[in-house]
């Protein structure tokens, strides 16, 4: 008998949230009459509320007063069959344990030893995969499946990107008619003109610090792009990364256009959907990016391009082999600052990559196309 009410669980953070989007559809398509719930954070909550195949967004919110009570009443008024957790961590596990669902999946073993709170578990062979593919490797679980997977990702045997953009569509993130009035408002102020102008938008913040690339490799880098007539070149990012963004502007003033902390996730997809090209280091928005098809250079030294690398054939990926990387730490162990990995990734390199995606035919727009 299928299950009546599948419970997703995957809290956050962004990056985490888009990469179980491709499992979470795909266990959809496999019970397409059950009522499907996901668990997750206030910072992410938008882009899961955007998909209409989500039966209840249930939103924890950690950090207000009272937001855990909330959240149990709300998580239990679904009598839920089955939880499936993606995350792996403590309170993760914590959660499919207050669904009160008989049937709790997860991978074993987990961090925070989160498998305790499960009884249906698959062993975790190896962390050596995309997590978009560990992700359905648990799916599978619920019967799901998603043709056209291990995407083949050229970057990881230091071969050029795919010349022609036929990813399956993975991915269900399409900017709204709201998201792209809100980018299409912000870009007038500038006189921006899609079809005219090469935008190069740079995302110069990571929540990990040791997947920052340096703050005046990134002013090098926008001083040469915006050298170029036909060039246009902006910052993105959420409120957090104001302060990097207002370093790396400083010595540019209007030039340099500002779109940092303006937008919501799914604005700010809709603001990739109309780059040239996406320059950012291993976070969220640059995931983002890589979902909903944008051209893109990814700067990567302290993680894994093959765990959390950009899930497109299409993406550049620069990266500098240490004999310590990737260290997988959020600040480099050896007290870099910043981390020798990202410095030594040098704006020439970042510069070529750039300009080899400028010179390719734009398509403007998300661009992925179905399988």
């Amino acid at each position: 008998m299928h299950p009546q009410n599948v419970l997703i669980v995957q809290l956050s953070s962004l990056a985490d949230v888009v990469h179980a989007l491709p499992a979470a559809q795909a266990i959809r398509a496999a019970l397409p009459g059950a009522r499907l719930g996901w668990v997750v954070e206030s910072g992410p909550a938008g882009i899961v509320r955007r998909q209409p195949w989500i039966d209840e967004t249930i939103e924890w919110d950690r950090h207000r007063w009272g937001g855990f009570r909330s959240f149990t009443r709300r998580l239990k008024r679904t009598a839920w069959d089955v939880a499936i957790d993606f995350q792996g961590l403590f309170r993760s596990g914590l959660a499919t344990r207050l669904s009160g669902a008989p049937r709790r999946i997860g991978f074993v073993p987990s961090l925070e030893m989160a498998h305790w709170f499960y009884n249906d578990c698959l062993p975790l062979e190896s962390l050596n995969r995309h997590a978009v593919e560990r992700n359905l490797e648990l799916a599978t679980k619920l019967g799901a499946s998603l043709p056209g997977l291990p995407l083949d990702r050229p970057y990881l045997r230091q071969s050029p990107p795919a010349s022609n953009r036929q990813d399956p569509r993975l991915f269900p993130l399409r900017p709204s008619e709201d998201d792209l009035a809100a980018v299409a408002a912000w870009g007038r102020t500038r006189d921006f003109q899609p079809m005219r102008d090469q935008l190069v938008v740079l995302n110069p913040y990571a929540s990990r610090p040791a997947n920052r690339w340096p703050v005046n490799h990134f002013i090098q880098l926008a001083g040469r792009l915006l050298r170029r007539p036909d060039v246009r070149v902006a910052l993105s990012g959420g409120v957090s990364a104001r302060e990097t963004c207002d370093r790396i502007a400083a010595p540019f003033g209007d030039a340099l256009w500002r779109a940092d902390g303006r937008f919501s996730p799914m604005s700010m997809a809709g603001l990739f959907s109309q780059a040239s090209v996406v320059v950012a280091g291993d976070s969220g928005p640059m995931h983002l990016a890589a979902a909903v098809g944008a051209p893109l250079v990814a700067l990567f030294g302290a993680t894994s391009a093959l765990r959390t690398g950009p899930y497109a054939s299409d993406a550049i990926v620069l990266d500098r082999e240490l004999a310590c990387s990737p260290c997988l730490a959020k600040r480099c162990p050896l007290k870099y600052d910043p981390p020798l990995c990202m410095e030594q990734i040098s704006v020439d390199r970042v510069l070529a990559a750039v300009v080899s995606r400028l010179a390719q035919p734009r398509q403007i727009g998300p661009v992925r196309k179905s399988a």
